[in-house]
């Protein structure tokens, strides 16, 4: 099995393009930046981010401080924007360790955004603090924000024990007895007004990278997994401490996403799409996409996904991958990625890996021009994961089937469009041992010519250019019995045999019909192309 997660990994030669993106951040000399890498769910976006902090790291700039937030994880649970402030201070917080006077910066830093955060929640707790009444007890949320604001002024265990204690009496006793350390801490000495404060704030936190002597590079991914508010409140976060000095952001989101989003975020306001891409565009400096693949890219990605689930060591694996990057490098020189220049990186090539780097040669066209998959590497690998477990269903059932079978199969079933792979079951279930005879003429026309057969295959004139293409993959399936790959995936569509259609003397009965009439034509049973049950009985059983 492969999991879908992010990764350093690279087998699609995406490096090229991190190493962009990191020579700009490195060139920007300390100015501001910022870097969009788009491109739709699945594609490897949020790889392309480890890719280029990767890329960042390996150039051994200790002047970097790197903070990954994922918007994503914070929906539902917290505020975005605030979220994101604080990330950035506490990032600021443990950089500055080592240093008394810039780690106290770095806190009121600390303080100024919680302070955002706090006022947030709203007047009660603000209340409660100030006059040391009660108003309700001190909302969950705010208790680590008021001891990050007090430094430990507050005791965070009197502040707990007063929370969870029973009665008013002890959550009044305790905000008496701290209300003077609150109210020096919230109210400042000097009166500030709202801008005033995003002003101070936007200043402290530039001063505070120049005295650490850092550029700060945030990644901010999965913004377009975010409902509009989270989108909104993110982008809202990034303004204020983007175009700083030090400071680069690198943005991994679907454009189209954040765009619907902004939309709908000012529905009233009616923004047509010049003024919606104006919005984003103000955000984005420099918007890089990351590249679909093409027949070549995905056969070297299936490839190398089978060469990391196999017995190869390691470093064998590293060593493959970087070739292989090499070769795709060079695509446009006609140097294409194939099974025997992959398996002759392997030493002592196993023939199980031979073979399977021979099903990714057959099923890269496929997954690229499919419009169920279009080489998404997200759907390859989806792909790869359902055609194992139906390869350990098959084991299990002791069923033997051909992986290039199994494989042919389920990429009909994914990417066939309509009742297409219905049909196809249908092929298989009207017949008595499951080799669908009548699919064999309409693949000897597609690989070899002649006129075309309409009769009932007229359900695949609506997908001609995919089922024309599959047809053409190797293996051929009309001599073959699909009975067991079907049944491994049977969540699909059932397979119903004739031998459950009609009773086993019927069938034993047409048999010997069928038998007698070619012994006394002396016809072979292969000059047929009918079923051997409902072309000669014709009747219901």
């Amino acid at each position: 099995m492969w999991i879908d997660t992010e990764t350093s990994q690279d087998f699609l030669n995406f490096r090229m393009m991190a190493g962009l993106a990191a020579k700009m951040i490195a060139d920007a000399k300390c100015r501001p930046l910022s870097i969009g890498i788009s491109g739709g769910w699945g594609v490897g976006k949020s790889s392309m981010v480890k890719l280029i902090e990767k890329e960042i790291i390996e150039a051994k700039n200790d002047k970097v401080v790197f903070l990954t937030f994922n918007a994503w994880l914070y929906q539902g649970h917290d505020d975005a924007k605030a979220a994101l402030m604080e990330e950035i201070s506490r990032k600021l917080v443990t950089r500055a360790e080592d240093n008394k006077t810039y780690l106290a910066k770095a806190k009121e830093l600390l303080a100024r955004v919680n302070l955002f955060r706090l006022a947030k929640l709203g007047a009660e707790a603000f209340v409660t603090l100030h006059s040391g009444l009660p108003v309700s007890a001190l909302a969950a949320g705010a208790e680590s924000m008021i001891e990050s604001l007090t430094e430990g002024e507050i005791p965070s265990d009197e502040m707990k024990a007063a929370l969870e204690s029973e009665g008013a009496g002890n959550v009044q006793k305790f905000a008496k007895e701290h209300k003077d350390e609150a109210k020096a801490i919230l109210r400042p000495k000097k009166s500030e007004t709202p801008p005033q404060m995003i002003h101070a704030l936007r200043e402290h936190f530039e001063t505070l990278l120049k005295d650490l002597d850092v550029t700060l590079v945030v990644f901010v991914d999965d913004l377009d997994r975010c409902l509009p508010p989270t989108v909104i409140g993110t982008l809202e976060a990034m303004r204020l401490f983007l175009f700083m000095q030090r400071t680069a952001f690198v943005i991994a989101a679907d454009d189209k996403m954040i765009k619907e989003a902004v939309r709908v975020h000012f529905a009233g306001a009616k923004l047509d799409d010049d003024l919606v891409v104006s919005y984003f565009d103000k955000l984005i400096q420099v918007p890089l996409r990351v590249p679909p693949l093409g027949v070549n890219e995905a056969r070297a990605y299936l490839m190398m996904l089978f060469i990391e689930n196999s017995g190869v060591s390691p470093e064998t694996k590293e060593a493959i991958a970087k070739t292989v990057n090499v070769r795709l490098a060079e695509s446009w020189k006609g140097n294409n990625v194939t099974p025997e220049f992959v398996g002759g990186l392997v030493p002592d090539c196993p023939p199980e890996l031979k073979a399977e780097l021979a099903v990714a040669d057959r099923l890269a066209k496929q997954m690229v021009t499919s419009q169920r998959i279009s080489g998404n590497p997200r759907l390859i690998k989806r792909f790869l994961n359902t055609l194992s477990i139906r390869r350990k269903l098959a084991a299990i059932y002791q069923i033997a089937v051909d992986d290039s079978v199994l494989a042919k199969i389920l990429l009909f079933e994914r990417c066939a469009k309509g009742k297409s792979f219905e049909f196809l079951v249908k092929l298989v279930n009207d017949t008595v041992d499951g080799i669908p005879a009548r699919l064999k003429a309409l693949e000897k026309v597609t690989r070899e010519g002649g006129e075309p057969i309409l009769d009932d295959f007229e359900v695949w004139k609506l997908d001609i250019p995919f089922v024309t293409e599959w047809r053409k993959l190797d293996p051929p399936l009309g001599e073959v019995d699909l009975r067991g790959a079907l049944h491994v995936g049977r969540e699909s569509l059932p397979i119903v045999s004739e031998e459950e259609r009609i009773s086993k003397g019927a069938i034993e009965i047409a048999r010997e019909l069928l038998a007698l009439r070619f012994r006394n034509t002396g016809d072979s049973l292969s000059a047929w192309n009918f079923d051997p049950v409902r072309g000669v009985i014709g009747v219901q059983f």
